[in-house]
């Protein structure tokens, strides 16, 4: 065992370095089962949803690394449900750049905010590990298993598990294919109750000093059952309309996902870097709709029923190419990028549907074989050029070219007089052929000192596109579309210090309206929701706008930061929606607007409280957005408030860690259609988390959390406790075991709740999800370190810091 080091100094919680937001693991007292999930939970800033989803400030999270190397590609799941909280030593947000960046220096607009894990020196030489299995009432199973091997910078991981706790461990990587399309939109959706079983491997390797190669493969099996209810207040000037859905879905996604990353450095002047991917997809789907919409009156105007059910798969590839060499001049380079994709995918399904009106409508009876067929590939290149002109001056010269292609075609069949799908339905099927030339022609100037930094730029974007569409044999849509547009960019550092800096960022952007929302071609896939294109529209340019300001105070363990954004768009393009209120039918085609725009503003802070033991964390955000939308010819100005405060106080110590969080949420929604009253609605939050470290090596935790609202829909309205808690206790002679009896939803109050508003309706949806439950579990946990380390040198790891005096054990 490694001796003890006493550490007095007290743990700083988070720390700016220029650009890097770091937090202090050590700050945060954590038991001998959690993992990185765990610890960010705790984090200022950090919030993570019901699915996993990670955000910091408010901006996504899409991928997570591991001492600067990817892990598990674009999947931050694996790692925050997997990866132990031990291993951690610091937790750094940053803004990735792209390959391209990385190598020229310039942003090229595809930079991603993204976690690095830097991993504690001494478990830099070993294996360490962990498995453990579960079981409870109800049949609640959780079976996992993860390895990981590190030998300096080299990395090495094994991973994999099965569960029925809604705990997917990965992400939904089947509905980032595409898996054959062709699925219903009628909404639902949601938690279910999911049964899901994944398994990986990812490996970085320093080969030599000059070729690094690093990749993983991932496997994800999911099953989910959902039911869920939706109620639906269509905006009209004339007596709104309400929509009522119940839905009940099946459905089973099944993936497999490849990615390799070679770095290679022939010379001290030259990067290639080459990244193949490989994915697969599997998918089943079973759905039944009951559906009625009614007037204000309450008088019906349809109701009817819908099964839905299909099966596809989908596979992609692809492969991209970065290539820079610098010249003879310091500064002086030039990059070559080449990109290639293809995919394609099937689905087939079977659609009855049965929609009835009760005013002198025909019903909408609906018998179908449908089978979506879609292929595409997509073919990219660029050059780069950077001139240095003096003294940290640079001038980039910068060429794109892009072309694209893609088929999809949807084939309906009914039944003829035999019963066999066997008639075409010219109505409800269409062949679309699409292409796309797309450059960018750019140039870009940037400078740098001491104390700032700064870029500005501008791009010219041609444009050519073309699409046909295709009804059997009969050609009924040709459109070609030229256009060029433009793109201003600038971006300004000023840094105090390396703890305090300021960011500001302006980027221009031309948005062209896609294919479908040009061609008039109607989609009549769904009886109650067709929809068709407009010839007509114009490019949309939206102007961005981001502030950043953040200041921290290590010694004090004080931290602020401060963050804006403004973005307002020209010819917006926007839904036009036309509602029948004699049969609830809704037709939606698309028009430019101006005046859409929105604001945000958001301010976090966390410092000590009384005594260093006590830390109050706070983030206080505001939004204003306006929204111009036409419901029934006639223009809706959406007019929308938000304002939010999320407060937290810890306190931790080497026997108790405790921390009480509050948050109230604001919305208001006014809207200019005449008739409609202003709406209000509130959210508001609270939960208490106690872990108490008692003798004997037991721990106790408890985590109360409460939630209601107002101003919802009757039968929406949510007035929850929930409550969780556990018991552990540590066993076998080296402490690295565990036994983990926890209670979920105690007080059988779980429900699951969300609201959507826009410019033409606002939708409250319910879905269900796992109710109360036990389960226990049985962990064991392994560490072999270099010199014959093998016990639980770090049995305990930061469930032993005192995030207080910062005293803890080391190991």
């Amino acid at each position: 065992m490694l001796d003890e080091a006493v550490v007095t100094a007290a743990a700083t919680e988070i720390l700016v370095k220029g650009d890097t937001l770091e937090y202090n693991a050590d700050a945060y007292k954590v038991t001998g089962m959690a993992v990185v999930e765990d610890l960010l939970k705790q984090m200022t800033g950090v919030e993570i949803d019901a699915s996993g989803v990670i955000k910091v400030q408010g901006k996504e999270i899409k991928k997570i690394f591991v001492d600067g190397k990817e892990f598990f590609s674009d999947d931050p799941k694996i790692a925050s449900k997997n990866l132990p909280a031990r291993m951690v030593e610091k937790l750094q947000v940053v803004d990735n750049k792209s390959e391209m960046e990385k190598m020229t220096g310039f942003d090229d607009g595809e930079e991603e905010m993204i976690i690095n894990l830097t991993v504690r020196p001494n478990m830099k030489q070993g294996s360490f590990g962990n498995a453990f299995a579960g079981y409870g009432s109800q049949e609640r199973f959780e079976v996992n298993a993860l390895v990981n091997h590190m030998r300096n910078s080299d990395q090495m991981t094994f991973m994999g598990g099965i569960n029925n706790t809604n705990n997917a461990g990965a992400s939904d990587l089947g509905a980032t294919m595409g898996g054959g399309g062709g699925g219903r939109t009628r909404g639902g959706g949601g938690n279910g109750i999911n049964t899901a079983a994944n398994s990986g491997f990812n490996f970085s390797k320093k080969v030599s000093e000059k070729l690094e190669v690093g990749g993983n493969i991932r496997y994800g099996n999911n099953r989910s059952e959902s039911l869920s209810k939706v109620y639906t207040q269509n905006l009209l000037s004339k007596g709104d309309t309400y929509e009522d859905q119940n839905n009940r879905s099946h459905s089973r996604d099944e993936n497999l996902n490849m990615d390799v990353r070679l770095e290679w450095k022939p010379d001290s002047m030259t990067t290639l870097v080459f990244r193949p991917t490989l994915s697969f997809n599997n998918s089943e789907s079973m759905e039944t709709d009951l559906f009625s919409t009614t007037r204000v009156a309450g008088d019906t105007v349809n109701y009817g029923n819908a099964d839905y059910n299909s099966r596809g798969n989908g596979n992609n590839i692809g492969g991209n190419l970065n290539l820079n060499r610098r010249l003879g001049k310091p500064g002086r380079s030039i990059s070559l990028g080449l990109n290639i994709r293809s995919n394609d995918s099937e689905n087939k399904a079977m659609n009855i549907s049965n929609t009835y009106y009760t005013g002198n409508r025909a019903d909408d009876l609906l018998d179908q074989r449908i089978t979506n067929s879609n292929s595409g590939s997509n073919l990219s290149g660029n050059l780069s050029y950077v001139e240095p002109l003096g003294r940290q001056k640079f001038l980039q010269f910068s060429y794109n070219y892009r072309q694209g292609s893609s088929q999809s075609d949807k084939d309906t069949r009914t039944r003829d007089e035999e019963g066999n799908y066997t008639v075409f339905d010219t109505k409800y099927s269409k062949l679309n052929d699409n292409s796309s030339v797309n450059q960018d022609i750019g140039i870009d100037f940037r400078s740098r000192s001491e104390k700032y930094n700064y870029n500005v730029g501008f791009s010219v974007y041609p444009t050519s596109s073309k699409r046909k569409t295709y009804v059997g044999d009969s050609l009924i849509s040709n459109i070609t579309q030229d256009v060029t547009n433009y793109s201003p960019n600038a971006q300004f550092n000023y840094l105090w210090s390396r703890q305090k800096n300021l960011r500001f960022t302006y980027t221009g952007n031309t948005d062209q309206p896609s294919v479908n929302q040009i061609s008039p071609v109607i989609d009549v896939s769904n009886p109650l929701n067709i929809t068709y294109g407009n010839p007509d529209l114009k490019p949309a340019f939206m102007h961005r706008m981001n502030i950043r300001y953040q200041n921290s105070k290590p010694q004090e363990n004080r931290f602020h930061m401060l963050t804006g954004s403004f973005n307002y768009t020209l010819n917006a393009i926007v839904t036009s929606r036309f509602t029948d209120p004699e049969t609830g039918r809704k037709e939606n085609t698309y028009r430019n607007v101006n005046g859409n725009w929105d604001g945000d503003l958001r301010f976090t802070t966390s410092q000590p409280l009384f005594s260093k033991k006590f830390t109050v964390s706070s983030t206080s955000n505001g939004s204003y957005r306006v929204n111009n939308g036409f419901s029934n010819n006639e223009e809706n100005v959406s007019r929308q408030v938000n304002l939010s405060e999320n407060l937290s106080f810890n306190y931790n110590s080497a026997k108790l860690q405790f921390s009480l969080r509050g948050n109230i949420s604001y919305n208001k929604v006014q809207n200019s259609l005449e008739g409609q009253q202003d709406r209000e609605y509130f959210n508001y939050g609270s939960s208490a988390n106690t872990t108490i470290y008692l003798p004997f090596d037991i721990n106790f935790q408890s985590d109360i959390r409460y939630s209601t609202n107002s101003g919802y829909s009757d039968g929406f309205k949510q007035n929850e406790t929930l409550w969780n808690a556990s018991l552990e206790k540590q066993i076998l002679k080296q402490k690295n075991g565990l036994i983990r009896v926890k209670v979920y939803d105690i007080l059988q109050q779980r429900s699951n709740i969300r609201r959507n508003v826009s410019s033409n309706f606002i939708r409250d949806t319910t879905t269900n999800t796992l109710t109360s439950y036990f389960i226990v579990h049985f962990v064991y946990r392994f560490n072999i370190f270099k010199g014959g380390a093998s016990r639980g040198d770090m049995r305990r790891g930061r469930e032993w810091s005192d995030g207080g005096s910062g005293r803890r054990r080391s190991g």
